[in-house]
């Protein structure tokens, strides 16, 4: 049975939260990890008692923090394989990707990116090839590219969703403030700063209001 959505959303930043503790291996309180991310212990250990943890993994000191993150990372599906991802739009926004450095050691590797303006291809480095957005097909199929992080102009937004479907792409990460339309099947993850400027002000609210 799948998890919730927030669920999963809470326990993929665990994981990531566990693995840059590094070397502290010190068990983990439901009441620690409350304040190192701000969600109720009571949610934390209900997201965590879904995950089906080895015994091993929890102590009356708390949860053993590389153990945790493992079984997170199984049971979200992550460890199984590294995924390759591609970049699309190599703006302002896209282009930043190219330097970016928090893929690090983890399940998702960026090993493309296209971009429909060939000149920009030419002044544009990175540590991956960076492609015409022609090329999209071939390359996302020999490579194997699984997710797409979308960062075209809003007008051509849903054409290029559209394309990366018909390549082979099964998620996408939209920095587009278009709601995109995809087939049954197709995954779609929307990252919008307003929209998470307008969730600090909700919780802001909330709590003044308790």
């Amino acid at each position: 049975m799948g998890l919730p959505k927030p669920t999963a959303e809470r326990l993929s930043q665990l994981a990531r939260l566990l693995e840059q503790r590094g070397g502290k291996n010190a068990p983990l309180s439901s009441a620690e990890i409350e304040q190192l991310t701000g969600w109720p212990s009571h949610t934390v250990r209900k997201d965590i008692s879904l995950l089906g943890i080895p015994p091993e993994a929890s102590t009356t000191l708390g949860y053993a923090p590389a153990l945790l993150a493992r079984a997170i990372r199984e049971r979200l599906g992550f460890a199984e394989k590294a995924h390759p991802c591609c970049v699309v739009g190599l703006g302002r926004l896209g282009s930043a990707f190219l330097d970016y450095e928090g893929f690090g050691d983890g399940p998702f590797t960026l090993v493309a990116g296209f971009d429909s303006n060939v000149n920009r291809l030419e002044i544009l480095k990175a540590d991956f090839p960076l492609y015409p957005t022609f090329k999209m097909k071939d390359v996302i199929g020999r490579l194997g590219i699984e997710f797409a992080v979308l960062c075209v102009p809003p007008a051509q937004a849903q054409a290029a969703c559209d394309r990366l479907v018909e390549c082979g792409i099964v998620g996408v990460v939209n920095f587009t403030p278009v709601i995109l339309s995809v087939p049954h099947g197709i995954e779609v993850e929307n990252v919008s700063i307003i929209d998470a400027l307008g969730t600090l002000v909700a919780r802001l609210a909330a709590r003044s209001n308790q």
